[in-house]
Protein backbone atom coordinates (compact mmCIF):
# COMPACT_ATOMS: atom_id res chain seq x y z
CA UNK A 1 0.00 0.00 0.00
CA UNK A 2 1.20 3.35 -0.57
CA UNK A 3 0.56 6.83 0.62
CA UNK A 4 -2.19 9.20 -1.78
CA UNK A 5 -1.86 12.89 -2.20
CA UNK A 6 -5.57 13.85 -2.43
CA UNK A 7 -6.66 17.70 -3.90
CA UNK A 8 -9.94 18.60 -2.66
CA UNK A 9 -10.40 22.29 -1.73
CA UNK A 10 -8.11 25.73 -1.12
CA UNK A 11 -8.28 24.92 2.46
CA UNK A 12 -4.18 25.19 3.25
CA UNK A 13 -3.39 21.97 5.50
CA UNK A 14 0.20 23.37 6.09
CA UNK A 15 2.02 26.57 7.23
CA UNK A 16 3.11 26.30 4.03
CA UNK A 17 -0.13 26.66 2.13
CA UNK A 18 -0.03 23.60 1.20
CA UNK A 19 -3.68 22.30 0.41
CA UNK A 20 -2.99 18.80 -0.33
CA UNK A 21 -4.44 16.37 1.59
CA UNK A 22 -2.58 12.77 2.49
CA UNK A 23 -4.21 9.42 2.78
CA UNK A 24 -2.10 6.56 3.84
CA UNK A 25 -4.82 3.94 4.93
CA UNK A 26 -7.86 2.30 3.78
CA UNK A 27 -10.23 3.66 6.76
CA UNK A 28 -8.34 7.25 6.40
CA UNK A 29 -9.85 7.41 2.52
CA UNK A 30 -13.37 6.07 3.55
CA UNK A 31 -13.23 8.77 6.43
CA UNK A 32 -12.20 11.36 3.54
CA UNK A 33 -15.25 10.43 1.03
CA UNK A 34 -17.60 10.52 3.75
CA UNK A 35 -16.87 13.96 5.08
CA UNK A 36 -16.61 15.20 1.52
CA UNK A 37 -19.91 13.61 0.77
CA UNK A 38 -21.41 15.63 4.33
CA UNK A 39 -19.56 18.71 3.37
CA UNK A 40 -20.96 18.86 -0.40
CA UNK A 41 -24.18 17.23 0.16
CA UNK A 42 -26.18 20.18 -0.53
CA UNK A 43 -24.36 22.10 -3.59
CA UNK A 44 -25.62 22.27 -6.52
CA UNK A 45 -23.22 20.27 -8.25
CA UNK A 46 -20.76 17.38 -6.54
CA UNK A 47 -17.14 17.63 -6.16
CA UNK A 48 -14.59 16.76 -7.99
CA UNK A 49 -10.86 15.28 -6.39
CA UNK A 50 -7.77 14.37 -7.97
CA UNK A 51 -5.88 11.65 -6.70
CA UNK A 52 -1.99 10.89 -6.85
CA UNK A 53 0.43 8.35 -5.36
CA UNK A 54 2.86 10.40 -3.06
CA UNK A 55 5.86 11.32 -4.46
CA UNK A 56 5.77 10.11 -8.07
CA UNK A 57 6.20 12.80 -10.45
CA UNK A 58 3.83 13.08 -13.43
CA UNK A 59 2.42 9.13 -11.88
CA UNK A 60 -0.77 7.88 -12.53
CA UNK A 61 -3.78 10.18 -11.58
CA UNK A 62 -7.32 9.63 -10.84
CA UNK A 63 -9.55 12.64 -11.21
CA UNK A 64 -12.56 11.37 -9.04
CA UNK A 65 -16.53 12.96 -8.78
CA UNK A 66 -17.96 11.96 -5.32
CA UNK A 67 -21.79 13.00 -5.22
CA UNK A 68 -24.14 11.75 -2.75
CA UNK A 69 -25.28 8.84 -4.98
CA UNK A 70 -23.13 8.35 -8.22
CA UNK A 71 -19.73 9.70 -8.92
CA UNK A 72 -17.10 9.14 -11.54
CA UNK A 73 -13.30 8.41 -11.40
CA UNK A 74 -11.10 9.26 -14.63
CA UNK A 75 -7.55 7.51 -14.68
CA UNK A 76 -4.67 8.88 -16.05
CA UNK A 77 -1.76 6.28 -15.94
CA UNK A 78 2.05 6.61 -18.28
CA UNK A 79 0.73 4.60 -20.89
CA UNK A 80 -2.89 4.00 -20.63
CA UNK A 81 -6.21 6.11 -19.20
CA UNK A 82 -10.24 5.63 -19.06
CA UNK A 83 -13.68 5.82 -17.40
CA UNK A 84 -15.77 4.18 -15.29
CA UNK A 85 -18.60 3.48 -17.60
CA UNK A 86 -22.26 3.91 -15.89
CA UNK A 87 -25.65 3.96 -17.75
CA UNK A 88 -25.61 7.84 -18.76
CA UNK A 89 -26.64 9.30 -21.98
CA UNK A 90 -23.31 9.26 -24.21
CA UNK A 91 -24.39 12.47 -25.47
CA UNK A 92 -24.51 14.37 -21.98
CA UNK A 93 -22.45 15.62 -19.76
CA UNK A 94 -22.75 16.00 -15.71
CA UNK A 95 -21.55 18.89 -13.89
CA UNK A 96 -19.04 18.77 -10.74
CA UNK A 97 -16.89 21.23 -9.22
CA UNK A 98 -13.03 21.29 -8.83
CA UNK A 99 -11.59 23.83 -6.04
CA UNK A 100 -13.89 26.24 -6.62
CA UNK A 101 -14.14 25.36 -10.76
CA UNK A 102 -17.14 24.46 -12.72
CA UNK A 103 -16.18 21.34 -15.15
CA UNK A 104 -18.35 18.68 -16.54
CA UNK A 105 -17.58 15.18 -17.60
CA UNK A 106 -19.35 12.73 -19.61
CA UNK A 107 -22.82 11.49 -18.27
CA UNK A 108 -21.51 7.57 -19.20
CA UNK A 109 -18.65 7.83 -16.79
CA UNK A 110 -21.04 8.28 -13.58
CA UNK A 111 -21.22 5.22 -11.75
CA UNK A 112 -23.21 4.50 -8.53
CA UNK A 113 -20.40 5.52 -5.63
CA UNK A 114 -20.07 2.03 -3.84
CA UNK A 115 -18.17 1.68 -7.38
CA UNK A 116 -16.06 4.81 -6.97
CA UNK A 117 -15.00 3.75 -3.40
CA UNK A 118 -13.99 0.35 -4.37
CA UNK A 119 -11.91 2.09 -7.62
CA UNK A 120 -10.47 4.42 -4.70
CA UNK A 121 -9.23 1.09 -2.61
CA UNK A 122 -7.93 -0.13 -5.80
CA UNK A 123 -5.59 2.54 -6.49
CA UNK A 124 -4.58 2.67 -3.03
CA UNK A 125 -3.71 -0.84 -2.25
CA UNK A 126 -2.40 -1.51 -6.10
CA UNK A 127 0.34 1.70 -5.72
CA UNK A 128 -1.08 3.48 -8.03
CA UNK A 129 -2.80 0.86 -10.87
CA UNK A 130 -5.88 1.51 -13.25
CA UNK A 131 -8.99 0.56 -10.83
CA UNK A 132 -10.39 -2.57 -11.67
CA UNK A 133 -13.44 -0.66 -12.14
CA UNK A 134 -11.98 2.05 -14.63
CA UNK A 135 -12.29 1.20 -18.34
CA UNK A 136 -9.25 1.72 -20.64
CA UNK A 137 -9.72 3.64 -23.62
Amino acid sequence: MVTLSVWYDRTPRAENGDVTITVASASELDELVDRIQAETAQHVAPPMIQVAVTGTKRGPMLEVGIGVQKGFIGYTGPDEGGWTAGDGDPAAVADYVYMGNHTQVPAQAEVPMAMVRRGLHDFLTTGGRCPTVVQRA
